[in-house]
């Protein structure tokens, strides 16, 4: 095994992965302990920030209902190891930064940003080739990510 110590999710692998029982996604949360934390195959803190958790509501509350979508946030809460990004002077020093150069999709700079400040060492997302331009650290498909490590 790697140093994979902070790994951050793309709201689309906790979407995808709930949803699809026999996706990449669903192994990955499988692995992290996000459904029973007995199946915790890789020891590793997951980076959050109030934008994952308010996109998986958002989209949680669009596929599913409201209360499918805060069950899903309580998982993560309750399940998982986590280390929570907070807004503060820095996010909005880069945030500022990064929306000047025009390099990221608005829809992606806090993403980004979660798993900058995170100090993420992998990033997993289905679109990571967004932020895979700039990033200064491992950024996986998920299917790259199990070959890598499950």
């Amino acid at each position: 095994m790697s140093n994979l110590q902070r790994l951050c999710l793309d709201t689309n692998v906790y979407i995808i992965g709930i949803q699809e029982v026999d996706s990449p996604e669903n192994q990955i949360l499988k692995a992290i302990g996000y459904f029973d934390k007995k199946d915790n195959k890789i020891k590793v803190e997951i980076i959050l920030s109030h934008e994952i958790i308010d996109q998986i509501r958002r989209v949680g509350k669009y596929l599913w209902n409201k209360d499918q979508a805060g069950f899903a946030i309580s998982l993560i809460w309750s399940r998982l190891d986590f280390y929570y990004v907070n807004v503060d002077n820095q996010w909005r020093e880069l945030l500022a930064k990064i929306v000047a150069e025009g390099i990221i999709p608005t829809e992606d700079i806090e993403m980004y940003l979660t798993a900058k400040l995170g100090l993420c060492d992998c990033f997993v997302s289905s679109n990571r080739g967004l932020i895979k331009a700039i990033a200064d650290f491992e950024c996986l498909t998920p299917l790259e990510f199990i070959a890598k490590y499950l």
